[in-house]
């Protein structure tokens, strides 16, 4: 057996018990873990996702305190995913402030490409490639999908869905704010219909009160009923919002149970999301 440090983040967020929770495993260079065993141990974990980072550019003794580069791989109770934000920035935020690396940047070499985390005035800024969404005709499996997150289905709303992470946006411009919170979705009611349009997460968003947009996002396709932050959401929603409000610089709120706030500034090919994160829980796991 082989004992690992294990931290429990909860990422876009100022205080415990808030944001999203990521759990993070810093795999030394010379004990790497198996991918079964990776898969285990994110399902005994059964949060949103849990994420292992290996350094890459400086190997030895003082690796995790000297690399400036890092694999990340990050995995839902029941999957690998391609990209996570909220995963991505509490494995920054313990290399900055448990594990004591004093770089002012990080890259990340994962499924989704290079990401690049950069310290910042708000706490942490993350780089990540935009996935523009486009429209879908509204069909049987999509207007299923629509009902099982707002409990009916309108010509009025707006469904777009992105082309590589096969996020499905739902916005109806007659939804509040308060309504996008309000919603009791039963999107397990519409797995099949998800499976047959190779969806991955749905997201019901609209307009917000004091933040530009809100949003909520179901996942059951990947173990996850509601992801309470998502930073990978965002790379859809970002250019989502910025052709209907015409700006590039945003404030969004993901008015899960939890919660969650992220900064984002969106340009040609890129978002940048910055956040902060908060860590819960310290401990080790023999593997």
């Amino acid at each position: 057996m082989t004992k690992y440090q294990i931290f429990t983040v909860d990422a876009f967020a100022s205080e415990p018990f808030t944001g999203n929770q990521a759990g993070i495993v810093p795999v030394p260079s010379w004990q790497p873990i198996p991918d079964e065993t990776m898969h285990k141990l994110a399902a005994e974990m059964n949060i949103s996702e849990t994420a292992y980072l290996t350094p890459v550019d400086h190997l030895g003794e003082q690796e995790f305190q000297q690399a400036s580069r890092f694999t990340l791989r990050w995995f839902m109770p029941t999957v690998e995913v391609r990209l996570c934000g909220h995963a991505t920035l509490a494995a920054a935020h313990i290399l900055a402030h448990e594990l004591g690396n004093h770089n002012e940047e990080f890259r990340f070499d994962t499924l989704g490409g290079v990401l690049v985390v950069r310290k910042s005035a708000e706490g942490l800024e993350m780089t990540f490639p935009l996935d523009i969404p486009a429209p879908v005709s509204a069909n049987d499996n999509f207007e299923l999908l629509a009902k099982s997150v707002f409990g009916y289905y309108s010509d009025s709303m707006e469904m777009e869905l992105s082309p590589g992470l096969r996020y499905l946006v739902i916005h109806d411009p007659h939804r509040s704010a308060q309504d996008i919170a309000a919603l009791q979705p039963r999107v397990s009611e519409a797995l099949e219909a998800g499976r047959r349009e190779r969806v991955e997460i749905v997201i019901a968003t609209g307009r917000g009160e004091q933040e530009d947009f809100v949003s909520r996002v179901f996942g059951p396709w990947c173990g996850i009923t509601e992801d309470p932050a998502t930073g990978s959401a965002h790379t859809v929603l970002a250019p989502f919002w910025s052709k209907r409000l015409q700006k590039s610089q945003f404030v969004a709120k993901q008015c899960s149970k939890r919660g969650g706030v992220l900064s984002l500034q969106l340009d040609k090919e890129h978002v940048r999301i910055s956040g902060s994160a908060v860590v819960v829980v310290k401990g080790s796991v023999e593997l």
